[in-house]
């Protein structure tokens, strides 16, 4: 059995949508190992200028990591010092060029004759400096992570023992569901009518535990008494449809 799959089937034992978890597990280990032994780096840091940091997620988890188990923010620190020089000496070249350019009138019409121009539009080469190159990186290596596991379901799920393992877990969300999908579509259609049916029969039973959510919150109902299932389901749709997510550094509070 394959290291990854071992990994799958362990997240199988775990609440929620297990890529999700083996998705957001390894976004939290680069960036605990970027805190503890990366943030000098030279090859770290490129990737870090590359995306002018990380996405608006990444980057207050990272805050919140070092807060949490450093009591400091050195580490974001060194790293946003050397980000707002970048940013700075981008700044500095823009308003020399500005300085030197013609006025913004005569820029815009030009602008404006250009093939399939719209002054409205904003063009990604406009302010060199001040985007990033790239998508964020720790984004990056959680997508790719998923993308590998989602390999190592497909085949796992010709295996018996593998989708009866799966089958008591709380399955895919809906982004890791498509993935998968795709991936067994034109490689393994047994595998796609099983987890396509499967997936059918959560949502089934998730759309009647939302419908008894809904219906006993009726005055005319509201002396019955929801079940676990039930009081959870609101949570468990806004999980299937966006994704899991950490809960004070956790994915197991699902509590509702």
């Amino acid at each position: 059995m394959s290291w990854g799959l071992a990994n799958l089937k362990h997240a199988m034992r775990e609440p929620g949508c297990p890529l999700c978890r083996l998705q957001r597990e390894a976004e939290k280990r680069y960036l605990d190992n970027l805190l503890w032994e990366n943030v000098n780096d030279p090859a770290t840091r490129e990737q870090w200028a590359a995306g002018l940091g990380f996405c608006p997620r990444h980057a207050w988890q990272l805050q919140r990591l070092e807060a949490r188990r450093y009591g400091d923010g050195l580490g974001n620190a060194i790293l946003y010092e050397d980000l707002l020089q970048r940013v700075i000496s981008a700044l500095e070249a823009l308003a020399r060029e500005a300085a030197g350019s013609p006025p913004p009138f005569y820029r815009r019409l030009a602008r404006s004759f250009r093939p399939g121009s719209s002054s409205d539009t904003e063009d990604p080469d406009r302010l060199p400096g001040l985007q990033g190159r790239q998508r964020c990186r720790v984004c990056r290596l959680g997508q790719e992570t998923a993308q590998a596991y989602a390999e190592w379901l497909i085949e796992g799920l010709e295996e018996t023992d593998v989708r009866a393992r799966y089958e008591t877990s709380d399955g895919l969300c809906l982004p890791h569901l498509r993935m998968a999908l795709v991936r067994a579509q034109d490689r393994a259609p047994g595998v796609f009518v099983w987890l396509a049916t499967d997936a059918n029969r959560r949502l089934q039973r998730l759309l009647g535990n939302l419908r008894e959510y809904i219906r006993k919150h009726d005055w005319n109902y509201r002396d019955e008494t929801m079940s676990p299932e039930e009081r959870r389901a609101w949570i468990r749709a806004v999980a299937f449809f966006a994704g899991e997510v950490e809960s004070d550094g956790s994915l197991d509070d699902r509590s509702g």
